[in-house]
């Protein structure tokens, strides 16, 4: 019996699409343009691209962007330094059945996948989609080329280079280690990655302590430039603490259990609370911000409902972290 194969040297490369998945991921949970890696947005246009992010595949939840990732990954652009090829023209894929998306839950994968079958079947939604992710990409673009990208190709040729010498990978990418520890998947994924030549580590510039993508052709674990433990449990407190703040609202909280009985309108909710309408839009637009209600149209009216399984997904994360959920 012949010895096994040491795993493959993973690839270590800048990639503009994941820079691009952050971002999106701040404008929605910063959509007051607080976040400092935002400000060439400014705060008005990232209250609207949040709003259009909010709005833009109408099927409850907030675009995510995790559809552009697999696209880039199928393309052959993943680790493309600039977007001018992607955006423009996202791809037609048609076939998916390489699109395991094993790093997601269940319904966030069959999600991903039916927003790229929409995609695939229609040129209207990908051409409007390609312009939203070029609107908040764009005026990012000069930070990006002249700190960004300078920044992340010498840390992660400095981290192939330790690579090559043949440091273990779990402390040349201390985060490796962290996302094995964290989750038994994450743990498989990475390993099997790394077994088949298809692990890529990639150093973020607008990116937060970590992910994971399970993608067509790769299995992408991203870090930012030096990430730490203790930056790590502050990005993850930043997250929670944003949303539970707007839990702390005892007329907002109240509004929500309304909603948490049946979708309302704003002037119907006015009513039964005896608040103005600016005011319950406001307190709306919070809870909204935070990805705990959703809208849908009826007629002439927007019904708002609170979003359960967000509220639950939230909850989950809260007990996990503190050890609640043992």
């Amino acid at each position: 019996m012949g010895e096994e194969s040491a795993p493959a040297i993973p690839e270590v490369r800048p990639s503009a699409p994941l820079e691009l998945l952050w971002l999106g991921h701040l404008v929605l949970t910063h959509p007051d343009g607080g976040d400092p890696r935002l400000a060439a947005l400014g705060p008005e246009a990232t209250r609207r691209l949040a709003g259009e992010l909010q709005d833009f595949w109408k099927d409850g939840h907030a675009a995510g962007m995790a559809e552009m990732v697999v696209l880039a990954d199928l393309s052959g652009e993943l680790f493309s330094e600039r977007l001018d090829r992607l955006l423009p023209n996202l791809p037609e894929v048609d076939d998916l059945s390489a699109a395991e998306l094993r790093s997601e839950t269940d319904e966030d994968r069959g999600r991903i996948l039916e927003r790229l079958a929409r995609l695939a079947r229609d040129a209207a939604t990908r051409r409007r989609y390609g312009l939203l992710l070029q609107a908040i990409w764009q005026p990012l673009v000069p930070e990006w080329e002249a700190r960004g990208l300078p920044q992340v190709r010498a840390s992660g040729a400095s981290l192939a280079r330790r690579l090559q010498r043949g440091e273990p990978i779990a402390t040349a990418a201390e985060v490796v280690e962290r996302l094995r520890r964290k989750n038994q998947t994450w743990g498989d994924l990475i390993v099997d990655g790394e077994r088949r030549g298809r692990l890529a580590l990639v150093p973020a510039y607008f990116g937060g302590s970590w992910s994971i993508w399970d993608l067509p052709r790769h299995v992408v674990v991203g870090f930012s430039e030096g990430a730490s433990p203790t930056e790590e449990l502050r990005d993850e407190a930043r997250h929670l603490s944003s949303r539970l703040r707007v839990l702390g609202d005892a007329t907002r909280m109240a509004l929500l259990l309304r909603l948490a009985e049946r979708p309302t309108s704003v002037g119907e909710l006015a009513r039964i609370f005896d608040l103005a309408q600016p005011t319950v839009s406001a307190h709306l637009r919070a809870l909204r911000d935070a990805t705990l209600v959703t809208t849908r149209r009826d007629g002439p009216r927007t019904l708002y409902r609170a979003d359960r399984e967000s509220l639950s997904e939230l909850l989950a994360e809260v007990a996990a972290r503190t050890g609640a959920s043992r």
